[in-house]
């Protein structure tokens, strides 16, 4: 290379920092193209999935279950790279920002669903698809009117006005939801004493709320409730017996009545336990939920092939916490030690408080730690859980570690020996969302050779757009006037405590 040739490069490097903000997040990305239409799409989100988590499931996989994982196969054979999250006004986005960049191809305001800062709606994707002919199908293992499958299909200017969510949900008519969140469809929970069940049954759905009936459902059009809440973890669901279906049986039930249909399909599948997980800091239930979303994942791969005029687009939506397997021991040779120690944790800190009440006394706490997650706690560590759920005095503090008891349960059990792990050498940087770059990956017939490279999370609307042959652009936001909009609002958005970000 020439000098000036150095120079100029060197002077265009220098200009990016000049630019304003706007334009900073703005900066150029790859914008590759399929060359190709699809008949039916499909979007997995795996939600809060970070490089690290999939770095901990690989390994256990190969080390604990002699196999490989379907998406170390997928990313070495298919298209994949990186995307930026970040939402219009933040370097860390939520779930219904980054939920929005996919399905609107905009960037938005962290706390809305396809709607900007100034009420502005925007037309989600599966809503332009719907208008195409195309069935559309939503499955979550969080509560289905949650942020990421709700940014596919409606606008509402909050994310957790839940039970106006499962109103909308109706009016716009999907052929399947399956998730959790009875609370929200419930008349005895809702507070408009709405009886969305008997609603939607009216409106020829099949309403189903246990594994069972939803086995047993013959019916075409199908709304699946199992949970007050959130979906409950793999990890409890295969170890403590918690009755609900796991992803990929909702994902069978969902396939079963799209794929009928002669226009094709629009789905998004949801693993959103796995941020849940991340915002605990809990090893055992990010680690059980990725791997049921693998076990998906398969399937899924296995219908592309069936049913090749179908895209599978698959993407994290931002990383969370980002809980690494760290080295340790001489030349950090004993590392994969904390593999092996994870096969004993059979429960997530979730059942675990479920489990220890509101007035656990430190002989419970260290019972529960031996009996669900294989550790043998000390009484000091025993005493500062018994005082994070008592008390509220929470480690190593509230900050940075802002989801509660949970945070405090994770510190506790943290490796106590550097020579050898006698925990799972695992460390969490925070129980918050992170700014990182994260993963986007292609399966389909005809993309074998297609460069992905570093995209903008937006663009996957444009590969949506392009595998369907829609094509339609939301009105644009600029940060300087979301900021102006924002001036007059009270600061960030509050969030129930099950809910997170």
């Amino acid at each position: 290379m020439k000098r000036r040739d150095i120079l100029k490069g060197g002077l265009a490097a220098g200009a990016l920092v000049l630019l304003p903000k706007g334009g900073a997040q703005g900066a150029p990305q790859n914008v590759p193209s399929l060359g190709r239409r699809y008949r039916n799409l499909i979007v997995f989100v795996y939600d809060g999935f970070s490089w690290e988590d999939y770095a901990i499931a690989q390994a256990y996989a190969r080390r604990r279950q002699g196999r490989v994982l379907t998406l170390e196969r997928l990313l070495a054979r298919y298209p994949n790279g990186l995307i930026n999250t970040y939402s219009l006004t933040s370097y860390v986005t939520e779930s219904s920002a980054a939920g929005n960049a996919f399905s609107c191809g905009v960037k938005t305001v962290n706390g809305g669903l396809a709607v900007h800062a100034d009420g502005t709606p925007l037309k989600p994707f599966f809503a332009a698809a719907k208008e195409m002919g195309k069935a559309v199908g939503l499955v979550t293992t969080t509560t289905a009117t949650h942020a990421t499958p709700a940014s596919f299909v409606i606008s509402n200017p909050d994310r957790n006005a839940e039970e106006r969510i499962a109103g909308q949900y109706l009016e716009f008519g999907a052929e399947v939801y399956l998730g959790g969140g009875d609370r929200f469809f419930n008349p005895e929970k809702r507070k408009d004493k709405k009886d969305m069940y008997a609603a939607f049954a009216q409106a020829g759905y099949g309403v189903v709320r246990t594994p069972e009936e939803l086995a047993r459902s013959n019916a075409s059009k199908l709304l699946g409730i199992f949970s007050d809440g959130h979906v409950p973890y793999e990890v409890d669901r295969r170890f403590q017996g918690v009755k609900v279906p796991s992803l990929k049986e909702m994902v069978q039930a969902a396939l079963a009545r799209l794929a009928a249909y002669r226009n094709g399909f629009v789905l998004q599948v949801e693993a959103g336990r796995i941020d849940h997980a991340n915002h605990l800091n809990d090893p055992a239930a990010t680690l059980w939920d990725v791997l049921a979303a693998d076990e998906t994942l398969e399937l899924l791969t296995a219908f592309a092939d069936r049913n090749p005029d179908t895209l599978l687009i698959l993407v994290s939506d931002h990383a969370t916490g980002t809980g690494a397997l760290y080295g340790t021991g001489r030349s950090y040779l004993e590392s994969s030690v904390g593999l092996d120690l994870l096969e004993g944790q059979k429960a997530s800190f979730e059942h675990m408080l479920r489990v220890l009440g509101n007035n656990p006394d430190p002989s419970q706490v260290k019972e529960a730690f031996r009996t669900m997650k294989g550790v043998t706690l000390e009484d000091a560590e025993a005493q500062m859980v018994v005082e994070a759920i008592t008390k509220k005095v929470h480690r190593p503090d509230g900050v940075r570690y802002g989801v509660q008891p949970s945070n405090t349960l994770s510190w506790a059990m943290v490796q106590k020996d550097a020579k050898k792990p006698d925990r799972p050498n695992i460390g969490w940087n925070s129980g918050q969302h992170t700014a990182s770059p994260v993963m986007l990956a292609l399966y389909g017939q005809g993309l074998r050779f297609l460069p992905l490279g570093l995209l903008d999370n937006t663009h996957v609307f444009r590969l949506m757009g392009e595998a369907l042959s829609i094509r339609y652009q939301n009105p644009v936001m600029s940060e300087e006037e979301a900021l102006e909009v924002l001036k007059a609002r009270p600061v960030g958005m509050a969030h129930p405590e099950d809910i997170w970000a």
